[in-house]
């Protein structure tokens, strides 16, 4: 079959293209797969549950950097000095066991990890609130279930053996469906089914009551005087009575979480002078006796009270001088006072996160004299004082992120911080110049990557990719840098071969000629682009952070930003062009539309690159600035503007893929698909010709090759305009493979696939070319000699154009 080549050609080609683009999206993905985190340049995988837990498993230390970690400063140093505790208070207790091991002749027992000296401080108890505070872009910690405790061995050594025994049980009563573990640490699920406290022997000193329905009642500890640890979530408790507790002198840490409790009666903790932690979260708490709170929990180091429904109307915090760390995230607080937080003047840490605070007083954090991190996530605040923190001289860690708020030179001309969360916050309402001049501030979080273009000089910003580029590098990942090399060099080497060739051999059809060149020299821009990129991140490799802002901000970013947008809107100009042409002389062709000349293609030619290079320079000349239009979102300097849905400039992005290409892709499908109907339509009482046949064929690969390359941008653009996050990777496999796609591919399809054009390059040889020997057919009547040109010459994109002799 003459067409079968074709066809064969066309799906090999659209085969190839396909099983590059999988492997280009699947390797810009990343080495690790979904619930790990990339560190070592990537070259290790380390789970999320092991990040920021004050365990260095990245070489880099990336896994327990302060940015990821969220600066909680409190929290570490907290639950740092807790576990030293436990430890110590394990040793002792391993002493008393070390006099029975000596009586069975057993020595030299192991040192169990930390995990296993304190099983009660669990993963949940590090992070328990990281899944509400780090909101959307920030990195989860997640919100773990209670870790199932393992059983606990210890290694001895005797005679060469070693053999493990389990640690014996020093709790005389207890239920038979409780659980003894380590000595003195009683263990009761879902399974031991109790309602009310059960009785146990005084000899307990961690008791964890999880997943059961229980009702307290008063004295409901009374013989268990020892407890130094005790933890009732998921029990369905509705009240705590005033006495339920008494007795307790030694507790350090009570836990009553994920409950239903409405009101606490004042009086409730009277005794817990030992209570260092109380957790409260999760609960439906509107009131708390505050004012009983300095004399009842005199230790009390961190207070939890997230997820309740408190307002804070009214209310002051007594003094409480220990008092380290005060949760009260995701209440419906909706303004902070003067006073009421002025006694609290060792809290280092205050979380704020979640309410619906619109307004604080201007004074309300001055009394907070050590106060290290203020978190304030997710409020509509829409106004905060420069004075608001002008007396937290230790202030070090602000979190703003997800406020309406405008963070400017009046507002930042008093913060003196080192950690500064603005993720969420819109560019325009951020002043990044005066963020420049704050001179201790070495973290920050954005809410895209290209605002850390903005602020150079900040050691540490996050996010620190967008996926093309990182804060080292333009391209960040390999992949990419190669991608980018090879499609520069096939778009410029097929593109110019189809210019050398056309020029070498003259072609008696002279209009034709002239819209392949055009077309050809339209998709060489895009491989110049790419090649302009490729040296601008070989040239940055390793400190593009402090090169980030020149670039984007200089008239080479604007100028190669216009090239490939030049490159792009005139080759689909140019295919609309041919396509509407070629369906009035074929589909219509008695309705007085005549062939046109080569004058008319010439002025044609010349008013689409009057248009396409007006469409790119037109935002140039709009806002005056680079930064405004091409380099602001993204490095490669393409105005793709993805990555989020209203950016300064989206109208015009929206017009350009949306607007004109969009509506230049249905033009040629629609004429294309109009123009096989017609004839089909045609000779359908008579067998259809090998050169319509052909014809046919090339022409649905070379619709399919347009939609293929342009739907997917169009397809992400609409997404955007629907909230859809459109992620780093996608947005990479975009600008760097799929959008120089089409004019890598246009060659292969409008010339390498003519056969005359074939014939004369790759069968006849370069010599016969150069030479210019041509062999020359006679045709038969004019007919034929239309029906040959119109089909062999337009085989491709770039000859949709008929024309006669």
């Amino acid at each position: 079959m003459v067409y079968g080549r074709s066809i064969a050609i066309g799906v090999f080609f659209l085969a190839i293209v396909c099983a590059l683009s999988a492997i280009i999206f699947y390797l810009s993905l990343g080495p690790c797969p979904t619930g790990t985190f990339a560190c070592d340049n990537g070259t290790l995988c380390v789970p999320q549950r092991q990040i920021c837990d004050h365990r260095r498993d990245c070489l880099d230390g990336s896994d327990e950097h302060p940015v990821e970690c969220g600066m909680l400063y409190g929290s570490k140093q907290m639950t740092d000095k807790i576990v030293r505790n436990a430890i110590e208070r394990r040793r002792q207790k391993q002493q008393k066991q070390s006099a029975f091991d000596d009586e069975m002749g057993q020595a030299n027992a192991t040192v169990v990890t930390r995990a296993d000296m304190e099983p009660s401080i669990t993963q949940e108890d590090f992070n328990f609130n990281q899944t509400k505070t780090n909101l959307a872009d920030e990195q989860h910690h997640g919100q773990q279930h209670e870790q199932q405790h393992q059983k606990h061995m210890v290694k001895y050594n005797n005679n060469s053996r070693r053999r493990n025994i389990t640690a014996l049980c020093e709790i005389s009563t207890y239920p038979t469906k409780c659980i003894c573990r380590l000595l003195t640490v009683l263990y009761c699920s879902s399974n031991a089914t109790l309602t009310r406290i059960p009785k146990i022997s005084d000899e307990v000193t961690t008791l964890f009551i999880v997943n059961n329905n229980i009702t307290l009642h008063e004295n409901a500890f009374a013989s268990n005087t020892n407890l130094q640890t005790l933890k009732l979530k998921y029990n369905n408790i509705h009240s705590m009575p005033v006495d339920a507790f008494q007795n307790l002198s030694k507790l350090e840490r009570l836990d009553i979480r994920y409950n239903t409790i409405s009101t606490v009666p004042a009086g409730v903790f009277r005794g817990l002078n030992a209570v260092q932690w109380l957790f409260l979260s999760s609960n439906q708490l509107r009131t708390l006796p505050f004012k009983e709170l300095s004399i009842d929990l005199p230790s009390l180091e961190w207070l939890v009270l997230s997820d309740n429904l408190l307002t804070l109307e009214g209310e002051i915090f007594p003094p409480m001088k220990k008092l380290f760390e005060l949760y009260l995230d995701f209440n419906r607080i909706a303004y902070i006072g003067e006073r009421t937080f002025t006694h609290l003047d060792n809290l280092h840490l205050l979380d704020l996160n979640g309410n619906v605070i619109a307004h604080i007083h201007p004074k309300a954090f001055w009394g907070l004299t050590n106060i290290r991190d203020i978190r304030l996530i997710g409020n509509p605040l829409l106004y905060l004082s420069a004075e608001t923190f002008v007396q937290n001289y230790y202030l070090e860690a602000l979190s703003l992120a997800y406020t309406p708020l405008k963070v400017d030179h009046s507002f930042l001309q008093f913060l003196n911080v080192s950690y500064l969360n603005l993720n969420g916050i819109k560019f325009e309402s951020i002043e990044f110049e005066a963020i420049q001049s704050m001179p201790n501030l070495k973290y920050i979080v954005y809410d895209r990557f290209y605002f850390c273009s903005m602020t150079p000089n900040v050691r540490r910003c996050k996010p620190n990719t967008d996926g093309v580029s990182s804060f080292k590098d333009l391209l960040s990942k390999p992949v990419l840098r190669y991608s980018a090399w090879i499609m520069a060099v096939i778009t410029i080497t097929g593109n110019i071969m189809v210019l050398w060739g056309r020029f070498i051999y003259r072609d008696e059809n002279k209009a034709v000629t002239m819209v392949i060149r055009n077309l050809a020299l339209a998709d060489i821009l895009m491989g110049f682009y790419l090649l302009i990129i490729g040296m601008q991140d070989h040239r940055y490799r390793n400190v593009y952070h402090r090169v980030a802002l020149d670039w984007i901000t200089s008239w080479h970013c604007a100028a190669v930003g216009a090239l490939a947008v030049s490159s792009s809107e005139v080759s689909m100009l140019i295919l609309a062009f041919m396509s509407l042409e070629r369906f009035l002389l074929i589909a219509d062709p008695f309705r007085g539309h005549h062939h046109i000349s080569v004058r008319n293609i010439f002025f044609a030619l010349l008013t689409i690159w009057v248009m396409g290079v007006g469409i790119a320079v037109a935002p140039v000349i709009l806002w005056h600035s680079s930064t405004k239009f091409y380099g602001t979102y993204s490095g490669t300097c393409f105005p793709l503007h993805i990555q989020e849905p209203y950016p300064l400039g989206w109208q015009y992005s929206a017009f350009m893929f949306l607007g004109v290409n969009l509506f230049l892709l249905i033009m040629i499908a629609f004429l294309y698909t109009a123009l096989l109907v017609s004839i089909w339509r045609t000779r359908k009482a008579t067998p259809l010709s090998l050169l319509d046949c052909e014809f046919a064929v090339r022409f649905f690969f070379i619709v399919l090759t347009d939609a293929l390359c342009w739907a997917p941008i169009i397809v992400v653009k609409i997404w955007v305009f629907f909230n859809y996050n459109i992620s780093d990777d996608i947005y990479a496999w975009l600008v760097v493979f799929i959008l120089p796609l089409n004019s890598a591919v246009n060659p292969l399809l409008y010339t390498f696939t003519t056969p005359k054009y074939r014939n004369q390059v790759l069968m006849r040889g370069w010599k016969k070319i150069t030479s210019r020997r041509r062999h020359h057919q006679e045709p038969s009547n004019g007919m034929a000699t239309t029906i040959a040109t119109g089909t062999e010459e337009s085989s491709g994109k770039a000859i949709p154009l008929v024309f006669s002799k």
